[in-house]
């Protein structure tokens, strides 16, 4: 006589909801970490000096260099999070048939708040915008959170929620609110695709360049422009409009047009 065949024990299954709050948790402890590592030297050095500040200038040269020492501490823990935190990978990431998230999504979830905490840290976010675009901290953070690229903004000026993702040449020009997505995601999966921006590329504020996305050299994207993923675009080439069409070609060594200005 055979036995019957034994059904698979159910597997524990949290719902989509329940997921994020785990994740709003773990992001709210590596927060607190990060903090702990920036008020530590900070709170020193003024319990150190404090006692030696006698006038109104002395407290406002502490106070400042204790901002300063707790944003270099800060930048640095996360550095280190970053380090012990896989990236996500290039690819296609479909829901199991019961509904379950990968592992590569989670892993993705995980990359979403230490970008949070990249570019909303705490306090004085005017300090690691600057401190992160400039040596020494630029090189580590342009290697480890992206996006690759030797083009200096002014500070956190676009948004970046896949900044691993995006590479870019020299000397582009990122209009002041412009998007740039690696990742789609609906409930089928999510879609993960490298952006890549050629040399002297001008992205028009408020533009926005999804997943798979292509900009050849001294090509220009209007403002408010929406270009769809997948999209390939040529040197020299102007695009504008929602969805983003060719509008006309560029002469070579043209400057930036008006309508992609900030």
């Amino acid at each position: 006589m055979t036995a019957a065949p034994r059904s698979p024990q159910p597997g524990l299954r949290i719902d989509p909801d329940t997921g994020k709050r785990i994740l709003l948790v773990i992001g709210l402890a590596l927060e607190l970490i990060m903090m702990a590592a920036g008020l530590w030297p900070a709170a020193w050095l003024v319990l150190r000096f404090a006692p030696s500040a006698r006038t109104p200038g002395h407290w406002v040269l502490l106070i400042l260099a204790a901002v300063l020492v707790f944003n270099y501490g800060y930048l640095l823990a996360l550095l280190a999070l970053r380090i012990l935190i896989p990236l996500p990978c290039e690819g296609d990431y479909p829901l199991t048939p019961d509904g379950r998230v990968p592992r590569a999504l989670r892993r993705f979830m995980l990359n979403v708040l230490l970008v949070k905490a990249r570019f909303e840290p705490p306090w004085a976010a005017m300090f690691s915008s600057v401190l992160t675009r400039i040596p020494p901290l630029s090189w580590p953070f342009a290697r480890c959170f992206g996006p690759r690229t030797t083009s200096v903004t002014m500070g956190d000026t676009l948004i970046l929620p896949d900044p691993h993702f995006v590479e870019a040449g020299k000397n582009v020009e990122f209009g002041y609110g412009c998007a740039i997505v690696a990742h789609q995601f609906d409930n089928r999966g999510m879609h993960i695709r490298r952006v890549r921006i050629g040399d002297h590329a001008v992205i028009g504020g408020q533009a926005t360049l999804m997943a798979g996305v292509e900009v050849g050299h001294h090509a220009v994207i209007a403002t408010r422009a929406l270009v769809l993923p997948e999209t390939k675009i040529g040197p020299y080439e102007y695009w504008a409009g929602i969805p983003a069409q060719k509008v006309k070609d560029l002469p070579a060594h043209a400057g930036a047009s008006p309508a992609a200005a900030p």
